[in-house]
């Protein structure tokens, strides 16, 4: 939480006003201990979930979720087209003398 002065000061004369000066510094320590739990609680729950997940299967469906770009995807699906029409073969196999066309690079299309 970044919180400046006068933000601080604005929540302090709020709570002033609202619980009165014999019951502010009562509250905020009950504020402060409620803080520690919370934080407490927060670290417990990530430890226990660190610990029961198995690292090498979260590695591998972060590798998994990589190719879902849209240039991936794309990239997929014409590989497949391709080599279903029997177009693979042919684009591999080009003649030497043929020169090679390089595709267009748009930098508004990333």
């Amino acid at each position: 939480m970044n919180i400046g002065w006068t933000e601080f000061l604005v929540i302090a004369m709020i709570g002033l006003i609202v619980f009165g000066p014999e019951r502010l510094p009562e509250m905020s320590a009950q504020f402060a201990k409620f803080i520690k739990t919370m934080r407490t609680k927060a670290s417990e729950a990530t430890a226990e979930l660190t610990g029961s997940v198995d690292t090498k299967a979260v590695t591998d469906l972060a590798k998994d979720l990589r190719g879902l770009t849209p240039r991936g995807l794309t990239t997929n699906a014409v590989s497949s087209v391709a080599g279903l029409t029997g177009l693979a073969g042919q684009a591999k196999s080009s003649p030497a003398g043929s020169a090679k066309v390089n595709p267009v690079f748009d930098p508004d299309a990333t």
